[in-house]
């Protein structure tokens, strides 16, 4: 549910200024937050992967890293087709990912990081605060130096979801007598950060990383708190949350292929951008799952032969 709700904030967030509304650009200044829980969810998922699952790391690269980048390459192939570089080496670059970087792009170096440094420290504690020391680093000198990279602030949820995931055993024992009082905290600092958000988002360090960087603190915390005690069954959310990484990938591929000049009001845009963003996710992710299960199943074939 989280990830569903989420991806369709991030595609309100990237809908053109021409087919913008005030609705629709008020939810996407808090879009950053969406991207926030992404790295959250991927964080929490790897600690629990290795926490739960005998000898999770030698299969990393392909029960893990396949999962990521087979629909990554896909997507990226299909806006390469789209449209083409004269350049062949462009084109190559950009399939692969390292032509315009996005946040998948970071998020895949962060998965790699996690693998090297876990296989290298046995210990948790220490795999984990060297992790953390290396994503502070980059989300602080990033906004500092005004790396072009970007989402300085939203992959600090990579910290969030390790620290969530140590945590939400006390959050569990403590929740039953302390669970209004943790909630009207964070409900309280998440309006005051939300609003103090609002009026200095653009001023240096302050607004763009420390501001920023609170709020998607405090709102976390709260969703969480809620979420440990509250379970919200809807089944097309679920359906949204199961294509939401393919949604993440193909929505700016979709809102490059309608044209401009269809004339279609604000809300219709927006609608027409989700529908065909949707069936479009759900179709990739039908082939690259035959794909990703094509390649691990593979090697067993091998050897029953």
């Amino acid at each position: 549910m989280i990830r569903a709700i989420c991806c369709i904030i991030v595609v309100l967030v990237h809908i053109p200024k021409e087919n913008s509304n005030f609705i629709q650009d008020s939810i996407g200044s808090f879009g950053y937050i969406a991207v926030t829980i992404f790295f959250m969810l991927s964080a929490y998922g790897l600690k629990y992967s290795v926490a739960t699952k005998k000898d999770y790391l030698k299969g990393f690269w392909k029960n893990r890293i396949l999962n990521l980048l087979i629909p990554f390459w896909i997507a990226n192939t299909i806006s390469v087709i789209l449209k083409p570089s004269n350049d062949i080496t462009t084109n190559i670059l950009k399939i692969i990912g390292l032509n315009g970087i996005s946040f998948i792009t970071i998020l895949l170096l962060y998965y790699v990081l996690f693998w090297v440094i876990n296989t290298i420290f046995k210990k948790q504690k220490i795999a984990d605060y060297i992790l953390y020391a290396i994503v502070l680093s980059y989300s602080i000198l990033g906004k500092v130096m005004n790396f072009t990279t970007g989402w300085q602030v939203e992959t600090m949820g990579f910290i969030y979801g390790s620290l969530i995931y140590d945590i939400i055993p006390k959050i569990e024992k403590n929740a039953k007598k302390k669970k209004y009082i943790y909630i009207y905290i964070c409900g309280i600092m998440s309006l005051i950060f939300g609003l103090l958000y609002l009026k200095y988002k653009d001023l240096y360090i302050l607004g763009t990383w420390f501001i920023r960087t609170a709020l998607g603190i405090t709102i976390i915390s709260f969703m969480t708190i809620i979420l440990n005690k509250i379970e919200i069954k809807n089944k097309i959310l679920k359906g949204i949350g199961n294509i939401s990484y393919e949604v993440y990938l193909l929505h700016g591929v979709i809102m490059k292929i309608i044209p401009k000049t269809i004339g279609l009001v604000s809300g219709q845009y927006i609608i027409l951008v989700f529908i065909l963003t949707f069936i479009s996710a759900a179709l990739l992710k039908f082939v690259d799952t035959k794909i990703i299960n094509f390649i691990k199943n593979t090697p067993k074939i091998k050897q029953e032969s």
